[in-house]
C-alpha cells in the first residue's frame, strides 16, 4: 500500500469504481487508491438487477439518469476491454404491464414522455398485441407500455469491469478498512487505514448504505440509511423471454427478465427497517414468486436456483447525494443512490472527477449536496 494519493476514495462499489476510472481516465499524472473493505462489489453493487433504464424515472435525477445511460453506451466497450471482464451486457426491449385498468391512461401518457428523449422509442401496446409479443405473458393485462432499447447486464461484472479498468490506468486497490479521516484545520490530509496512514489531497466518501457511519469523521450528519432489498432466481424459460416485464402485481413492485445467466430474475423487495440485515426471507420469496406468476403464469413451475438480498443506501428524500462535504476542505460525498447506483455510476463519476479536479462541475447536482438536510 502506497502511504501517499493524491485521491483516496473509500468504497469499492460501483459508485467508488466508477469515480476512480473517471478520474484515471481524465487525469492520468493523478494517484488514486481506492479503500474497499471487503472486495469489489461485495454488497449492493454486485447483487444489483442490473438494469439500465433511464425512462422509468421522473424525478430529480430524470436528467441525470438519461445521460449516465450514453455515457454508459460510450463506455461499455472500453471497460470491458481493458479489464477483461464480460458484463453479459444485453440490450432488450422494456414491457411496463398494465395489470389493472386504472393504470391505463397514465401509462399511456408514458408514451408521449419517453418519447421526447432520442434515445429512446415507445409505443403503447393493446392486450392482443402483449400477447403476440410473448403469449406466456399474462392474458390478464389491459395492454403496455413498449419501451425499444434498454440495457440488461451483470451488475456484479459491470462493477469489476470498472474497477480493473481503473486498475489497467493506474488506480491502486486496497483491500482494507478506513477507519477515519486524518485533518489539519479542517483540511483533509489523510486517510486511516488500520493501524496504517494514507496522505492525500482529497477524500471521497463512496460508502453506500455505510454512508451514516462517516458522520463521525465530518462532525455533520449524513442520513443515509440502508434498505433491504431481495432478488429470487428460478429456472430459465424456454426459449428464452426475449425482454424486461415490469408491472405494480399484487400491490408492489416487480421485474421479470432472463440474464445471461440463463435463471429468470424477479425484482426486487424494498424493505425498511431492518438494518444491515442481509438474510434472504421466506416471505421476500413467497412475495416475489407470486409477483413473478402474476405477470407469468408458467413460472409457477420453475425452481428456485437463488436468492439473494443487499443494501441500498437510501436518503429521507429518495435523492443521491453528491458534492463537497460542507466545512470539510478536500472531503467529497456520493452515496444515497437507491436502487440507481448501477445507472448512475457514470454520471456520478463524472461529476466528481470535475468537482475534484477544478472545483467545479457542469452537471446540474447542486441540489444534491449534504446541506440540504441542515437547513
Amino acid at each position: 500500500m502506497k502511504t501517499q494519493s493524491d485521491v483516496v476514495i473509500i468504497g469499492g462499489g460501483i459508485i467508488g469504481s466508477s469515480i476512480a476510472y473517471r478520474l484515471a481516465s481524465a487525469n492520468p499524472d493523478l494517484s488514486v487508491t481506492i479503500i474497499e473493505r471487503d472486495s469489489i462489489g461485495s454488497h449492493a453493487s454486485g447483487f444489483a438487477l442490473g438494469l439500465l433504464n433511464p425512462t422509468n424515472e421522473t424525478g430529480n435525477i430524470e436528467s441525470l439518469n438519461h445521460l449516465s445511460f450514453t455515457m454508459h453506451k460510450e463506455m461499455l466497450d472500453a471497460v470491458q476491454e481493458e479489464s477483461g471482464v464480460n458484463a453479459q451486457v444485453i440490450a432488450m426491449p422494456h414491457l411496463e404491464l398494465a395489470l389493472e385498468e386504472s393504470e391505463v391512461p397514465y401509462l399511456k401518457s408514458e408514451v408521449e414522455r419517453i418519447n421526447r428523449f432520442p434515445e429512446f422509442k415507445s409505443i403503447w401496446l393493446e392486450p392482443d398485441q402483449v400477447q403476440q409479443i410473448d403469449s406466456r405473458i399474462t392474458e390478464d393485462s389491459y395492454g403496455g407500455t413498449l419501451v425499444e432499447d434498454v440495457i440488461m447486464l451483470d451488475s456484479y461484472n459491470i462493477t469489476l469491469a470498472t474497477a480493473q479498468a481503473a486498475e489497467s490506468r493506474g488506480v491502486e486497490i486496497v483491500l482494507g478498512e478506513a477507519t477515519g479521516i486524518l485533518y489539519e484545520k479542517d483540511k483533509a490530509v489523510g486517510v486511516k487505514v488500520g493501524d496504517d496512514q494514507i496522505a492525500c489531497d482529497a477524500v471521497v466518501l463512496a460508502l453506500g448504505p455505510w454512508s451514516g457511519t462517516s458522520s463521525l469523521w465530518l462532525d455533520i450528519n449524513v442520513p443515509v440509511v440502508p434498505q433491504k432489498g431481495e432478488i429470487v432466481r428460478v429456472e430459465g424459460l424456454n426459449p428464452p423471454l426475449g425482454l424486461h416485464l415490469h408491472g405494480q402485481s399484487l400491490g408492489d413492485s416487480c421485474s421479470v427478465v432472463q440474464k445471461g445467466d440463463g435463471a429468470t430474475w424477479l425484482a426486487a423487495t424494498v424493505q425498511d427497517g431492518t438494518g444491515f440485515d442481509v438474510t434472504p426471507s421466506g416471505d421476500a420469496l413467497e412475495s416475489l414468486s407470486m409477483r413473478g406468476v402474476r405477470m407469468i403464469p408458467e413460472l409457477e413451475s420453475h425452481e428456485l436456483v437463488l436468492q439473494t438480498a443487499c443494501m441500498r443506501p437510501v436518503t429521507p428524500d429518495g435523492d443521491p447525494v453528491l458534492g463537497k462535504v460542507p466545512g470539510k476542505d478536500g472531503v467529497f460525498i456520493a452515496t444515497g443512490t437507491g436502487g440507481k447506483g448501477i445507472l448512475m455510476g457514470p454520471v456520478i463519476g463524472r461529476a466528481m472527477a470535475d468537482l475534484i479536479t477544478t472545483g467545479e462541475t457542469d452537471l446540474e447536482i447542486g441540489q444534491f449536496g449534504l446541506d440540504r438536510f441542515s437547513s
